[in-house]
Formats: C-alpha cells, structure tokens, sequence
C-alpha cells in the first residue's frame, strides 16, 4: 500500500467542496489516506468514527458523488 496520497486543489477548493461540513471534508480526507492503491478503503465506519463524522458525512459525500 501506498504511503503517500495527493489530492487535487481542483477538489477541495471549490465551492460544491467547501458547502459541506468540516466533518464531512475530513472524513473524506480520512478515507482517501486509508484507501488501497484502487481507492477501496476496508474500514469506513472505523473511518467514520475516527474522524467523529456521521452518517449523515457519509451520506453527503455519496450524494455530491465524492466517493461511491
């Protein structure tokens, strides 16, 4: 697995980014480095814990189409 990740400024500094929650921005930090080098990450609700998200983070990330 890799130990670094990059993530694009095209992302996370648009407006459609920046409207969500500060929890929901982390998680999604959160989950893109612990993703595997295909993006599949094993423990989202660990995740999901850790960054004291909820499920309601998880489902806005879904809906704006962050993660699938």
């Amino acid at each position: 697995m890799a130990q670094r990740r990059m993530f694009s400024k095209k992302i996370v500094e648009t407006d459609f980014f920046m409207e969500m929650s500060p929890t929901a921005k982390l998680l999604y930090f959160y989950l893109n480095m612990s993703a595997d080098d295909d993006g599949f990450v094993g423990n989202p609700k660990t995740i999901k814990l850790i960054s004291g998200a909820t499920d309601d983070d998880l489902k806005i990330l879904i809906a704006k189409q962050f993660i699938i």
